[in-house]
């Protein structure tokens, strides 16, 4: 049984399971066929619905070959007919969901207009059952751009006409939450604010209703100029005066809505594992099950008392109800040495997490907000938002109406969300004594706590049973075990001072001022230091600097803080603290400011000479700048083997120390690790780090007056705009960096702009262009000058004669660059292999380029360059294909599509789209 369905992700299904159907424009072309139901479709018709701007010459034999692939993918179920007018499709009844969906509308409205609401509403929800997502998501084309807001908008009828019959049925409590998210989602849309305002009036909420009217009014004034629909204007009269006769509207003229953002949908996992330690907490654990049917619920209580913990493990439990998957994010609401995460950041995550694209995500906070709603409509989505700061900072992380849950954690209550969304509240306390008893058993074993329960009882009450208070004076007992617990008891009784952010609920001060007490002097003053460090953890040669000692003794005082319980060594060489320890470790004073903005610097340093060394490693044929002598005591940690993996390892911790050097007014410092970061945010496909750290670093220069610094941060905001496609402003950024070089006499830097500008050429598809400026390149490094740069301006010359079909000159200039053997660094080789392989394949010597891709997919993939992995795999596919090897081919295609699926970068995940039509 063959099924199309156009309502969400374009797919065909025989039998439930999907069936590939290739490119892009292979795609839209089955999907344009579809859409016309049987009518056929010229050549000539389908160019234009297939192809952005002016089709391609060869579009009449492209699209017979696309039809030819389809036929043999489609077998004999599917017909695609031919005739002199055009191809056409015809699909049988209950093939095709749209079909479905326009028959089931139908049923509603003769159901509806004989008065029989429940039926029609029944029949309305079965019609909206059957959408998964935007329509024709998957599909691009002018064609599916055509088709999109129509389908689109019946979705929004039907889903009107289905609120309109709840509302005529006294269901305005149960829809009044899914009536929010729609108006927020659909600002301009009149009809839904009409209803929306019933609904509210209806719910005794008259002020919201007014409010809603007058924002209504504000936005239609100030985007569109005109005012509302005179019904609009009416209800509010009514509204404005109490009328208790308000009765529901009927129909209300329609207003198109706008067509979402076309995603690909993804299932994301990103729960992480629920801590092993974890004893009772049994009716928390019943109630938050019972909670789990949908909407928002806000798990609050004071630090450390396990909210977090009992978040996940109640997550874990419910979740295979949510198939849609499941989104976690660590807002650091509270913490020390941060600020909480924006919003945006987090919707960008979660954006990218529900399939779009980094260069696809929008840059203002409302649009992005929208379009999270967008997505998550109707979806059945578990998501976990721990460590809210407030109200404020989660209501554009919630999703649009639909089944999902919302999981929040906050030391506070959010009242705005229980009383606008109707969150709910389930307040999180210490354990009772019992149950904190069993948790300080399971830490030090129940021999002990039954051989001094009264001992056992005091360290309760001395904590207050916070966990985490727990977990500490737990610690001290396990490493020392010759103590007993009544010493233990009787230290923490004699403990003074509160931790004032938790005052109320334990002494929690005390415990941990009493573990920083016990340390030695040297390991007390290496909490306080490090309490300054920005990053999730700290390995041992970043503390070393901070504390300007060698690196075997900080890894003596490492260990003691472990002991001690204060920190924990989660990896191998890199230690943790909780945010709480952090926070104690932020408050012990220091000798002086002086002081702590030398460890600071110490820290900078560290990261930054080790970051431009690791970077010269991978990316050998890139100039270096020359770096200001670290301050004495700097651990500048040599390279490791593989430094594209150690980038890899360290770039949260980098970003956070930039972040760092920016608030405390390190510019200098600001713009180079800008700089040394630069080309592994782009290699690795993250674009957003690769923008907010050339921002940063362009105003960093800028507050120096250094042109030649905000030269870099340019030649950087360049690459930024080119990954977003927008290649007139990279070339004007790079017109700005090249004249401050040349200005400066950087030769070396203003020839790698040059190189870039061929980059950006090659992705503009001006190919003349690019051979002359690679010429020119070529032209400047004669064979007297270094290997590495005419390595690069050879292989440069090299690709633009492949994208030109010039295969023999570009095997001589690829030839000539790999003859310069070391001068290639690891990243340029593997670029010039698969030129080579690429001239090859264009002459026809298969078995040349084969070894030639070989070796570059396997070099990118010892560099966990992935994306650049998955092309050349294609490319390898494509020559073992051509020259009729199609077991090989397919091996190939299959790597490549299992390479695509563990990258985040977003061109992996387009190239993994176009593979499946090779495999057949």
């Amino acid at each position: 049984m063959i099924r199309v369905e156009v309502l969400g992700p374009f797919a065909v299904r025989r039998d439930g399971a999907e069936v590939p159907l290739g490119p892009p424009q292979q795609r839209a072309l089955f999907a344009a066929l579809v859409l016309a139901r049987g009518v056929p479709l010229s050549a000539t018709t389908l160019a234009a619905g297939i192809w952005d701007g002016e089709a391609p010459a060869s579009a009449v034999a492209v699209i017979r070959k696309y039809v030819h692939h389809l036929r043999r993918l489609l077998g004999g179920e599917l017909t695609i007919a031919s005739s002199r007018r055009g191809y056409a499709l015809t699909l049988a009844p209950g093939m095709l969901d749209a079909d479905d969906f326009s028959r089931a509308v139908h049923a509603a409205d003769r159901a509806r207009a004989a008065g029989d609401l429940d039926t029609a509403g029944g029949r309305l929800r079965e019609a909206l059952a059957l959408w998964r997502g935007p329509a024709l998501t998957g599909v691009t084309g002018p064609g599916a751009d055509q088709h999109r807001p129509v389908l689109d908008g019946q979705h929004l009828a039907a889903l009107r006409s289905r609120l309109e019959i709840d509302l005529e049925l006294g269901r305005e409590q149960r829809i009044l939450p899914e009536l929010r998210s729609l108006a927020d989602a659909h600002p301009l849309d009149e009809h839904l604010r009409l209803l929306l305002m019933t609904a509210l009036y209806r719910c005794g909420r008259q002020a919201e209703a007014i409010a809603s009217y007058q924002e209504c009014l504000k936005l239609l004034r100030d985007d569109l100029g005109v005012d509302p629909d005179p019904r609009l204007r009416e209800l509010y009269g009514r509204i404005l005066h109490a009328d208790e006769t308000l009765l529901p509207t009927s129909a209300v003229p329609s207003v198109p809505a706008q067509p979402p953002t076309p995603v690909v949908p993804s299932v994301p996992a990103q729960l992480p594992a629920p801590s092993a330690a974890f004893v009772g907490r049994a009716k928390e654990l019943e109630r938050m099950e019972a909670l789990s049917d949908g909407g928002v619920v806000v798990i609050s209580g004071m630090a450390g008392v396990g909210k977090t913990t009992l978040a996940l493990h109640g997550a874990h439990r419910i979740a295979e109800r949510f198939g849609d998957g499941h989104l976690y994010a660590d807002l650091h609401g509270f913490g020390p040495g941060r600020e909480p995460t924006p919003p945006g950041e987090i919707l960008d995550r979660f954006l990218q997490a529900l399939g779009v694209a980094p260069a696809d995500v929008p840059d203002d906070l409302a649009v992005r907000a929208g379009l999270f709603r967008t997505l998550t409509t109707g979806r059945r989505l578990l998501i976990l938002l721990d460590n809210a700061a407030g109200a404020d900072q989660v209501r554009d992380l919630l999703p649009g109406a639909g089944p999902g849950l919302v999981v929040i954690t906050s030391r506070g209550t959010l009242p705005t969300l229980l009383a606008r969304v109707g969150a709910r509240l389930l307040a999180l306390r210490p354990p009772k004594d019992e149950e904190a008893l069993a948790l300080l058993a399971a830490r030090v074993g129940t021999d002990r706590t039954r051989a001094e329960p009264v001992a056992a009882r005091e360290i309760v009450a001395g904590t207050g049973g916070l966990p985490l208070a727990l977990a500490v004076v737990a610690a001290r007992a396990v490493a020392q075990e010759h103590l007993p617990l009544s010493a233990i008891a009787a230290e923490l009784h004699d403990a003074h001072g509160t931790l004032d952010a938790f005052g109320g609920a334990g002494d929690v001060r005390a415990v941990l001022s009493w573990s920083y007490r016990a340390l030695e002097p040297a390991a007390a003053d290496a909490l306080r230091v490090l309490g300054t460090h920005p990053g999730p953890d700290v390995t041992v040669a970043a503390a070393a600097s901070m504390l300007a000692l060698p690196e075997r003794h900080t890894r003596a005082l490492l260990r003691a803080l472990v002991e001690a319980a204060l920190l924990v060594e989660h990896r191998t060489g890199r230690f943790a603290a909780h945010d709480l320890v952090r926070a104690f470790a932020s408050e012990l004073p220091w000798p002086g400011d002086q002081e702590r903005r030398e460890a600071v610097h110490r820290l900078l340093d560290h990261h930054l000479h080790t970051a431009e060394q690791a970077m010269a490693a991978v990316f050998t044929g890139r100039p270096r700048i020359a770096l200001p002598p670290a301050l004495p005591g700097v651990v500048v940690s040599a390279p490791p083997p593989n430094a594209a993996l150690w980038f890899v390892d360290e770039h949260p911790t980098l970003l956070a120390a930039h972040d760092l050097a920016h608030r405390d007014g390190f510019d200098g410092h600001s713009w180079r690790l800008a700089w040394a970061l630069r080309d592994f945010f782009s290699r690795h496909g993250l674009w957003h780090h690769l923008q907010t750290s050339q921002h940063l670093g362009l105003a960093a220069a800028r507050r120096l007056g250094d042109r030649l610094a905000e030269a870099h941060s340019r030649r950087g905001l360049a690459l930024v705009e080119s990954n977003m496609g927008r290649y007139s402003a990279a070339r004007e950024q790079l017109r700005e960096a090249a004249g401050a070089f040349e200005a400066a006499g950087a030769k070396e830097f203003l020839a790698e702009t040059y190189r870039f500008e061929i980059w950006v050429l090659d992705r503009a598809a001006e190919h003349e262009s690019q051979l002359k400026s690679a010429q020119d390149l070529l032209d400047l490094y004669p064979l007297a000058s270094g290997a590495r740069h005419r390595a690069w301006a050879l292989n440069a010359v090299s690709w633009s004669q492949v994208r030109l079909g010039r295969f023999g000159p570009a095997l001589e200039h690829a030839e000539a660059a790999l003859a310069l053997g070391d001068g290639l660094g690891p990243y340029s080789l593997a670029d010039t292999l698969h030129t080579l392989g690429s001239a090859q394949a264009g002459l026809g010597d298969h078995e040349a380029a084969q070894r030639s891709f070989t070796r570059s997919a396997d070099s990118y993939l010892r560099l966990g360059a992935h994306a650049h992995a998955v092309v050349a795999l294609r490319a390898l596919g494509d020559v073992h294909r051509d020259a009729g090897r199609r077991d090989l081919a397919d091996a190939a295609y299959r790597r490549a599509l299992a390479v695509a699926e563990e990258t985040d970068d977003p061109r992996a995940a387009a190239i993994s789209g176009e593979l499946a039509v090779y495999r057949t």
